[in-house]
C-alpha cells in the first residue's frame, strides 16, 4: 500500500535555496565539529609522504640553523667596527688596561666601563681583514640557508600536491559509489564546493602551513637558546610578550575558528542556491518564483559576506597586534641593551644581535599566529571533505552467475520502503507482471510511481520485502542478466492496521492492440522487461 501523504513520493527536497528543507535552506554556521578527528585524518592522508616530510624536518633544521647564528655573526663585524673606532681614539703604546685606568682618574668612569668590556687595542683601528672573513662567513651561511629553504618549499609544496591529488582520486571514486538518495538529499550546489572549493583551500593550507609551522617552531626554539647563552636578563625581557601573544592569538583564533567553518558552509549554500536556479530556470520562469529566487541570491550573498568579512577581519586583527607587541619589544631591549653596553656588562655586537633575535623571536609568533588561522579555515574545509568521503555507500552485489531470464515475469512482495525515517510511503506492497502484460501505475503526484520504478532499477534499496525476475531473487544475477534489480531484504512486521492488498493489474493487452495515450503527470508505466514494447 502507498501513503499519499503531500510530497510522500519524492526523495527529501533539496529546495530552491540548495538546502535541506524548501526554498531558503541553509545550513547553520558551525565550527570544526571534532579537531582532533580531522587532524588525525588529514595525518593519514600524508602517511604515504613520511618519507619526504622527513628530508623536509632535516632542510628546515639546517635552514633554521643557519638563519639563526647569522646574527651573532653579523654582530662580530659590528664588534671589529666598534672596537677599531674605540681604540683609534684611545693612545697608542699602552695596554687596555692601563688606557681604562687613565680613564678613570681623569673622572671618565662611564667611558672606562665601556672600554673594559671591549676587545680593543689602544691606537689601532678597524681590522678590515678581520671584518671581510667575518662578513664572507655571514653571507655564506645566509646563502646556505636560502638555499636549503628553497629546496625545503620545493618538497613541502610536491608533497601537498601529491596528497590533494589522491584526496581528488578519492573523492571522485566516492562519487561513483554513492547511492542515488545522497545526491536527492545534498544540495549539488554544496556538493560541488566540497570537491572543488574545500580540495582547493586544503591544498593552500598543507602547502603554506606544514612547512611555515615547522620552520616557525624550530626558529623559536634555536632563537630562544641564542638568546639565553648571550644575555639570560635580556632573554627574560624578550619573553614577557610571549604570554601575551599567545592569549592574544587564541582569543582571535578561538572566534575566527567559527567564522571560517560558517564561511566555507555558507559558500557551499550559496553554491547550491546558483545551481538549482540554473537547472531549473525553467520552473522558476513557469511558478513566477523569479522575485523570490533573486531575493534569496540576495539574503544568502549578504549571509556570505557577513560571515566572509568577520573570517577575515578577526584573522587581520593578529598582525597588527603581534607588531604591536614586538615594538615594545623591541622598545625595552634596546633601552636595556644600551644600559648594559654603557656598563660594560655586554658588547655592542651583542645588542645588535639580540635586537635581531628579538624580530626573529616574534616573527615566527606571528607567522604561526597567522597560519594558525589559515589552518583553521584548511580544517574546516578538511572536515567537510571527509564527511563526504565518509557518507555511506551503496550496498555492493555479492558475486554470482550470470542467469539469462526465462520469460521476463517481474513480482514485487511485501516491499517497505521509505525516503525518510518516520515517514512511510510503500508499505506492504505486492504487485506481479506476467510475460507481455501492461501494468499501468496510476495516482497523483508523491503517491510513488516513480518510486516503484527507482525501486526495480536498484536506484534505492528497499527497507523489506522480495523484488524478483523469474523467480530468481539474487540482486547481482538478476542486475547481471536483465539490467532490473532484484533484492531479497529480511521481513518485518507491518504497522498494525495496514493491509497488504494486490496492485491493480490491466489484463493482457496484444501486441496489436491500439495503446491509448495518457497524461505523462499523472501516471508511470513499469512493464516486463522481456516485452519490448515501449510505455
Amino acid at each position: 500500500m502507498m501513503n499519499r501523504g503531500p510530497g510522500a513520493g519524492r526523495p527529501p527536497a533539496r529546495g530552491f535555496g540548495g538546502g535541506p528543507g524548501g526554498i531558503g535552506g541553509m545550513l547553520p554556521p558551525q565550527k570544526t565539529k571534532n579537531v582532533r578527528r580531522t587532524v588525525g585524518l588529514l595525518l593519514a592522508r600524508l602517511r604515504p609522504e613520511r618519507g619526504w616530510i622527513t628530508i623536509s624536518a632535516v632542510l628546515a633544521v639546517g635552514s633554521v640553523a643557519f638563519t639563526v647564528i647569522g646574527p651573532k655573526i653579523v654582530g662580530n663585524a659590528t664588534n671589529v667596527i666598534f672596537d677599531g673606532i674605540i681604540g683609534k681614539l684611545l693612545p697608542a703604546g699602552v695596554t687596555k688596561a692601563q688606557a681604562v685606568a687613565g680613564l678613570r682618574a681623569r673622572g671618565q668612569n662611564q667611558i672606562a666601563d665601556l672600554v673594559s668590556g671591549s676587545n680593543v687595542l689602544p691606537g689601532h683601528g678597524i681590522d678590515f681583514t678581520k671584518l671581510g672573513d667575518i662578513l664572507a662567513l655571514a653571507a655564506l651561511v645566509y646563502v646556505l640557508s636560502a638555499l636549503l629553504g628553497w629546496m625545503l618549499a620545493y618538497i613541502m609544496a610536491g608533497v601537498a600536491q601529491r596528497t590533494v591529488f589522491r584526496m581528488r582520486r578519492d573523492v571522485d571514486a566516492k562519487l561513483a559509489r554513492l547511492p542515488l538518495k545522497y545526491f536527492d538529499s545534498h544540495p549539488h550546489g554544496d556538493l560541488l564546493s566540497r570537491v572543488t572549493n574545500d580540495i582547493d583551500n586544503i591544498t593552500t593550507t598543507l602547502q603554506q602551513s606544514m612547512s611555515q609551522i615547522l620552520t616557525s617552531v624550530l626558529t623559536i626554539i634555536g632563537v630562544l637558546g641564542i638568546m639565553l647563552w648571550i644575555s639570560w636578563l635580556l632573554a627574560l625581557v624578550a619573553l614577557v610578550t610571549v604570554p601575551l601573544s599567545i592569549v592574544v592569538t587564541l582569543l582571535v583564533a578561538r572566534q575566527s575558528q567559527k567564522q571560517f567553518a560558517a564561511q566555507w558552509a555558507r559558500t557551499g549554500d550559496l553554491n547550491g542556491h546558483v545551481e538549482q536556479m540554473h537547472t531549473g530556470h525553467a520552473l522558476v520562469q513557469v511558478f513566477g518564483r523569479r522575485q523570490q529566487a533573486i531575493d534569496e541570491f540576495g539574503r544568502q550573498n549578504q549571509s556570505l559576506y557577513e560571515a566572509s568579512f568577520r573570517a577575515q577581519f578577526l584573522s587581520g586583527i593578529i598582525q597588527p597586534a603581534m607588531m604591536f607587541l614586538g615594538n615594545l619589544n623591541y622598545v625595552v631591549i634596546a633601552a636595556v641593551g644600551g644600559y648594559r653596553v654603557v656598563t660594560g656588562a655586554m658588547t655592542l655586537g651583542d645588542v645588535q644581535a639580540f635586537i635581531q633575535y628579538s624580530r626573529q623571536f616574534t616573527m615566527p609568533i606571528m607567522q604561526l599566529a597567522g597560519q594558525l588561522n589559515l589552518l583553521q579555515s584548511g580544517l574546516a574545509s578538511a572536515e567537510r571533505v571527509f564527511e563526504f568521503l565518509a557518507a555511506d555507500e551503496e550496498a555492493p552485489d555479492r558475486a554470482a552467475t550470470s542467469v539469462q531470464p526465462k520469460d521476463g515475469s517481474v513480482t514485487l512482495e511485501h516491499v517497505f520502503f521509505q525516503y525518510e525515517p518516520e515517514k512511510p510511503l510503500i508499505t506492504d506492497f505486492d504487485l506481479e507482471v506476467k510475460p507481455g502484460q501492461m501494468i499501468a501505475i496510476v495516482g497523483p503526484t508523491g503517491a510513488g510511481k516513480t518510486t516503484i520504478v527507482n525501486l526495480l532499477m536498484r536506484f534505492y534499496e528497499i527497507d523489506a520485502g522480495r523484488l524478483c525476475l523469474d523467480e530468481i531473487c539474487d540482486a547481482k544475477t538478476c542486475a547481471m542478466s536483465s539490467g532490473w534489480s532484484c533484492r531479497t531484504r529480511g521481513s518485518s512486521p507491518a504497522p498494525s492496521g495496514i493491509t497488504s492488498p494486490m496492485a491493480r493489474r490491466a489484463p493482457a493487452m496484444p501486441r496489436s492492440s491500439k495503446r491509448h495515450r495518457r497524461p505523462m503527470s499523472t501516471s508511470s508505466c513499469a512493464r516486463c522487461p522481456m516485452d519490448t514494447r515501449r510505455c
